[in-house]
C-alpha cells in the first residue's frame, strides 16, 4: 500500500509540474500577444497619420498652415514610433524572462486570439498612454485633439 502512495505522489508532482509549465507558457504567450496587438494598433495609427500628412500637403501646398499641421503629425508619428520601440523592448525582456524561467515561445505561440484589440492614444509631448481619446494630456497638459 505504501508503494502505491509513493507512486501516486510522484505522479501528482509530475502533473503539478506540467500544469505550472503550461500556465507559465500561457502567461508569457498572452503577454507577448497583448504587446504585439498594441504594436499593431500603433502601427496602424502611424499609417493613418502618414496618409493625413499626404492629404494636408496636397490640399495646402503653398500655405504655412500646412507646415505646422505636418509638423504636428510628424511629432505624433515620432511619439508612436517611440512607443512601438518600447513595446518591442518589453517583448524582448519578456522573452528573456521566459527563457530564464525555462519556458520557450512555441507551444501556444501567438495562436491565442482571444485578446480584444483596443485603440491606444499617446501624448505626442510626453508619451503618456490613454485607452480613450483625451482633449488634453492629464500628465503634461499638451493639447491632444
Amino acid at each position: 500500500m505504501g508503494e502505491k502512495k509513493g507512486t501516486f505522489k510522484k505522479w501528482k508532482e509530475k502533473v503539478n509540474e506540467k500544469v505550472t509549465t503550461l500556465s507559465n507558457k500561457t502567461s508569457f504567450a498572452v503577454d507577448r500577444s497583448k504587446l504585439r496587438k498594441q504594436i499593431g494598433v500603433i502601427e496602424e495609427e502611424i499609417k493613418v497619420l502618414k496618409q493625413e500628412i499626404g492629404e494636408i500637403v496636397n490640399l495646402n501646398r503653398n500655405s504655412l498652415f500646412s507646415v505646422s499641421m505636418v509638423n504636428y503629425q510628424l511629432m505624433q508619428i515620432e511619439a508612436k514610433e517611440k512607443a512601438v520601440a518600447l513595446l518591442e523592448q518589453e517583448i524582448e525582456e519578456l522573452n528573456d524572462r521566459s527563457k530564464a524561467a525555462g519556458v520557450e515561445e512555441e507551444l501556444i505561440g501567438e495562436s491565442i486570439d482571444i485578446i480584444e484589440v483596443t485603440q491606444t492614444f499617446i501624448c505626442a509631448n510626453c508619451n503618456e498612454f490613454y485607452d480613450e481619446s483625451k482633449n488634453f494630456c492629464e500628465e503634461c497638459g499638451y493639447k491632444m485633439i
